[in-house]
């Protein structure tokens, strides 16, 4: 009989290497994710990790750089375990230096790969790099293909609108088909974001009240109390819009409101996705948004003392589907606001007999920073007859020995080729398409973008948006 750690192992050899292995987002979040698995004993013999960068250090420069990260990473010193699992691990890893756009640096690298000696192994290529040089890697990894399969993990941002998604997507598909691109969104690492589907799917009572029909509206709330501090350089060219409404909550909300297919493999989840993101319409209102900055954003940054990049969004918009006509859909995010938090509230159509003061039935799915499930109903006290109400919760958060964090688990799926956890390129347009709108109509319109103070819950200005319908922001305490 198999032991829980042979399930749970990956049995094939594998290369897993990182593309701008030198950069902040391979420390912070790369190296120790690759731990976290290490850690479980999710491999076995025969895998590599290997870090390329332009930047010119050996190996064992980069080992130290690695364990430095991971140490870092868990903020206390590791247990004896952990300190053996860090260095077998560390044996693992390699360096290569080289440009992105030479191929003769690739040909290096695909020496180093061969001198391992693996039979076969699957090449996982995870780009931590700019999308400016997204295209030299990979025009360069399809100059050295062999018969080994290549497997490219790319994370957003995917363009910077749907004309360059779409070139993007054009490109690649001229040296790999899209069954070997795994575009990367961490939230669908998250395990409450992962529990949508089987939640709806598998409870007949939850998926009997999550209908269109029976949903007065839904709201979506994501907010962060930072800054966007060092990312001041990429964020004011985007804006809060394109950088968490494009993509993490518009898949929470497919997620929750895609049809369920009988059969949930990955292409039949991608295109239930893609059907209603397809189907998002904003209708050009001013009415219909909310745009905010921060009082102190240029402060310290003098190159865009004048910017009008919003740094809180609040939206109302529709999903032109028959199973959701009409229903409204509300959505927020902002930051250096009064809390990090990230919730989502389904709030039930009340009966025509009841009171407008009585409170609407409501599902919360509450991703951070707990991941819980609150079910609040309505109920009659038995002497006053007042109504008040009653809430069920429960934890979503992952539980026992084989939890991992978001890129944890979708590098493991990555490994074993489950695609259910990504993105596929018609998401990525149709939620490029959506957002080109709402972005093309604030300019043409110059929706003013109103101040709001640090530590606040942003301006009071998306509080009509959700008022002229007869309804309020569900605050999560």
């Amino acid at each position: 009989m198999q032991s829980i750690e042979d399930i749970f192992r990956v049995d094939e050899p594998f290369v897993f290497t990182i593309f701008g292995a030198s950069g902040d987002l391979a420390k912070l979040k790369i190296f120790p994710a690759i731990f976290a698995l290490a850690e479980q004993k999710r491999f076995k013999k025969n895998y590599a990790i290997i870090g390329y960068a332009r930047s010119k250090k050996t190996t064992e420069e980069f080992r130290a750089i690695f364990e430095q990260s991971v140490k870092k990473a868990y903020k206390k010193e590791l247990n004896t375990y952990q300190e053996e699992v860090l260095s077998d691990l560390l044996k693992n890893v390699y360096y290569v230096s080289g440009q992105y756009d030479q191929l003769s640096d690739f040909q290096s690298y695909r020496k180093t790969i061969e001198d391992l000696k693996f039979q076969k192994p699957t090449e996982i290529s995870y780009f931590s790099v700019p999308p400016s040089v997204f295209a030299p890697i990979v025009e360069n990894l399809a100059g050295i293909r062999n018969e080994n399969e290549m497997r490219l993990v790319l994370e957003k941002p995917f363009g910077t609108d749907e004309g360059s998604a779409r070139e993007l997507f054009h490109f690649i598909a001229r040296f790999f088909d899209e069954e070997h691109i795994y575009l990367l969104d961490h939230y669908l690492g998250k395990k409450a974001v992962r529990s949508i589907l089987p939640l709806r799917h598998v409870n007949r009572i939850l998926n009997l009240m999550l209908k269109g029909r029976e949903i007065a509206n839904i709201q979506i709330s994501a907010f962060e109390d930072f800054g966007v501090e060092d990312r001041i350089g990429y964020f004011d060219q985007s804006g809060t819009i394109k950088d968490m409404i494009q993509s993490h909550l518009l898949q929470i909300l497919a997620l929750v409101t895609m049809s369920i297919p009988i059969e949930k493999n990955a292409k039949n989840i991608q295109n239930e996705k893609s059907a209603i993101l397809s189907a998002l319409h904003f209708e050009p209102k001013k009415s219909n948004i909310s745009l905010g900055q921060y009082d102190n954003y240029c402060s310290d940054h003098e190159a865009c003392k004048l910017s009008k990049t919003e740094t809180f969004v609040a939206l109302k918009f529709f999903i032109n589907r028959e199973s959701w006509f009409q229903v409204p859909i509300f959505m927020r995010t902002g930051k250096n606001l009064h809390e990090k938090h990230t919730f989502l509230v389904i709030e039930l159509k009340k009966f025509p007999f009841q009171k407008e003061s009585d409170q609407p039935n409501r599902v919360i799915i509450e991703l951070f920073p707990n991941e819980k499930i609150h079910i609040k109903l309505l109920d009659e006290d038995g002497v006053t007859s007042q109504n008040e109400e009653i809430t069920t919760s429960d934890s979503l958060a992952c539980t026992g020995d084989y939890c991992l964090p978001p890129h944890s688990l979708l590098f493991l799926d990555v490994i074993r080729g489950d695609k259910k956890h990504f993105v596929s390129f018609n998401e990525i347009l149709a939620s490029w398409n959506f957002v080109d709108k709402i972005v093309n109509f604030n300019v043409t319109e110059k929706i003013p973008v109103e101040t709001y103070e640090v530590n606040s819950k942003g301006p009071a200005s998306q509080n009509t948006i959700t008022g002229k319908d007869g309804f309020k922001w569900y605050d999560l305490h």
